[in-house]
């Protein structure tokens, strides 16, 4: 016997449709679930999931964290702009793309309808064409849909530089109004004050976002529908307004901030492009300062030095200072250097924006670029890693400006921890107590509990073992 009763998707999409004001995410919940009911204890969160993955940039935008609004409520009136390039001009052509989220993605181009400032209808004709608009996108289309506007064009001459003001006249049915505006008729006033307030609140929704990263087609809708005036003069185009900013970078699908980059984009880089990308502001007045910085063992905070150093000097004396500081090897592995940006309203997020690395021989990509250079502030926080096969982590808080000490050497450990000594469990056998320096990791295993040794034990007992040096 088939089963008839409809998914949660589809009841949310039945609700919506009947919706015509904003509703916040609870109350929707409770009309979906009068329909759809459920002893779940994770009802709320397949609710949740089900707008988020399903609904969101589809049938929804939010207006906020708790609030949503149909999307053919949302887009009713908003106006766009489509920009007249040198293809445009030349082809009477424009590729969809510059519709992308203002046409569901499900309809069909040839059911799109569009008419003039006088309510006439403009005829066009679909066509497929070479892409040239996504030479960066990771998920480029080699030909892309467009639309053929002959008859209207000849009749309106657009030259490269004008724009095409497009109202959404009605979503759901897809019927849009579309206005020649010449270049000369540009306010651009009007439109950077537009372009601000629109990245202004898509960059705010990347700092917000989980994991530092956002689908696009689920955020542009949301932005247009929280501008202050969405139905008012257009800025740019928003494909133009995420290009022009260089905090964030996009695959044509997902948008993060511009340092996140993958192995094979790095490899891609060029050398203008490679690290540092901190900009090294150090300059003269700064050769007397000291900053202090307390460094703490990232899995273990209880563990931590204060350190200070000269602003003058680099971080490669830096890096090594904290290899001493906290008994790591100093003839082997890489080090690397992280600023680490707190995002979002909480400092529980952060941007890891990479400063560079240092080998052994204190040479690397962050080996010149000065302690004063790096524009801190109290409070702020780095990231040290040592051994890039093991990752030891190292948070850093910057704590404080001072003066040099005349006669003393920097950089310096002026303040460490008390240490919390554990024994030597094979002295212990013979009624000894002497403090652990290593930790057998083979024994451990055999074991299944910490195996800590003193150095004569270690090299009476586990010399050929796999051992690793305890800090405290």
């Amino acid at each position: 016997m088939a089963n008839n009763k409809p998914t949660l998707k589809q009841v949310v999409e039945q609700v919506l449709s009947e919706l015509d004001e904003p509703i916040t995410v609870k109350d929707l919940a409770d009309h979906v679930y009068a329909i759809y009911p459920t002893k779940a204890k994770t009802a709320m969160s397949s609710f949740r999931n089900c707008l988020h993955y399903d609904e969101q940039g589809v049938n929804l935008v939010y207006l906020n964290r708790d609030t949503i609004l149909p999307m053919r409520i949302a887009m009713r009136g908003i106006r766009f702009r489509v920009p007249i390039d040198r293809y445009t001009e030349q082809e009477n052509t424009i590729p969809l793309l510059f519709f992308n989220y203002f046409i569901d993605r499900h309809t069909e181009p040839q059911n799109v309808s569009f008419m003039n400032s006088q309510a006439y209808p403009i005829d066009f004709r679909v066509k497929t064409v070479k892409n040239i608009w996504e030479p960066k996108s990771l998920w480029r289309r080699d030909f892309v849909d467009a639309l053929e506007f002959n008859e209207w064009f000849k009749k309106i001459k657009p030259q490269r530089g004008d724009s095409l003001l497009v109202t959404v006249e009605d979503w759901k049915s897809h019927k849009f109004l579309i206005e020649h505006e010449s270049r000369r008729k540009r306010d651009v006033d009007a439109i950077q004050r537009f372009n601000k307030e629109f990245f202004d609140i898509l960059f705010n929704m990347l700092e917000e976002s989980r994991d530092g990263s956002i689908f696009l087609h689920q955020v542009i809708p949301d932005i247009f529908a929280r501008l202050s005036d969405p139905r008012g003069y257009p800025g740019d185009n928003w494909r133009e307004i995420v290009e022009s900013d260089k905090r964030v970078k996009n695959d044509g699908t997902i948008l993060n901030y511009s340092e996140d980059l993958s192995p094979f984009e790095r490899m891609l880089l060029t050398d203008a492009e490679q690290l540092p990308w901190i900009n090294n502001s150090y300059k003269a007045a700064q050769k007397n300062d000291v900053y202090c910085f307390k460094a703490m063992l990232g899995f273990n905070p209880s563990i931590w030095r204060i350190i200070e150093i000269k602003a003058v000097q680099t971080f490669s004396e830096f890096d090594e200072i904290l290899r001493k500081s906290f008994n790591h090897d100093m003839s082997d592995h890489m080090g690397g250097f992280w600023k680490l940006i707190p995002r979002g309203k909480g400092k529980k997020k952060f941007r890891e924006v990479e400063i560079g690395d240092i080998n052994p021989l204190g040479e690397g990509t962050a080996a010149d670029l000065r302690v004063g250079g790096l524009d801190l502030k109290p409070g702020d926080f780095l990231q040290y890693v040592y051994d890039f096969g093991d990752w030891i982590e190292h948070q850093i808080i910057f704590e404080s400006i001072g003066a040099v000490e005349a006669g003393k050497s920097y950089p310096r450990i002026v303040e460490r921890n008390k240490p919390k000594y554990k024994y030597c469990v094979d002295c212990k056998s013979k009624d000894k107590q002497t403090v652990a320096t290593w930790i057998c990791i083979t024994c451990s295993e055999e074991k299944q509990k910490d195996i800590l040794i003193c150095e004569s034990c270690l090299e009476e007992n586990h010399d050929d073992h796999w051992t690793e040096e305890i800090i405290y």
